[in-house]
This record gives C-alpha cells, structure tokens and sequence, in this order.
C-alpha cells in the first residue's frame, strides 16, 4: 500500500501504475496530483478527462483518490493564522523568528 498526502511530484504516476497492474504494489491512496490544479477544485463533471495518468488511476478499484484538502479543517486554519500573526508580531519587534527558513 502506498499513501501519499504530501506532494504529488513525489510519485512517479507511471511507475505507480505500472506496480498496480502488476501486483506489486496492492493499493494506492493520495490526496495529491502533480496536475491537480487542472483537476481538482473546479466542476469537472461534464468534462473529458484529458490526462490519461489519472484517467487510467481511478479505473483501478483498489486506488482512492480525494482532492489535496486535508488542510482545511477549522483547526489547521486557526494555527495556520496563529503561526502567521505570531510570525509577524516577532518580527515587528525585531524578535528570533523561530519558523524562519535559512
């Protein structure tokens, strides 16, 4: 089984689909894509699919594929605000910026 919640460029689709077909691989599960800011996030019901990578994915029954949401939630929200004012009341302060990227 593979789960990948973290990025979809992590994922070599056409491996992954190639392991499923073969059985090496038992399941799949990921709420991200590499494509999916063409996929996700709108109404795509009446469309054509025009990538053949997840088309030839959601044709597998062991694969589940949801839209990279998981950070939505009323609590990642309010420490994402929390962090971020936090962020920001340090640095007009001229505080350590504890989360800053070197």
């Amino acid at each position: 089984m593979l789960i990948n919640t973290s990025r979809g460029g992590l994922v070599d689709t056409k491996a992954v689909i190639e392991a499923l077909k073969t059985g090496q691989l038992g399941s799949l599960g990921f709420d991200v894509y590499e494509q999916e800011s063409a996929l996700f996030f709108h109404d795509r019901s009446e469309d054509v699919i025009q990538d053949d990578l997840i088309t030839r994915l959601i044709s597998f029954p062991n694969v589940l594929i949801t839209s990279h949401q998981g950070f939505f939630t009323k609590e990642a929200m309010e420490e994402i605000a929390k962090t971020t004012f936090g962020n920001l009341d340090a640095f007009v302060k001229g505080e350590e910026l504890v989360n800053r990227v070197k």
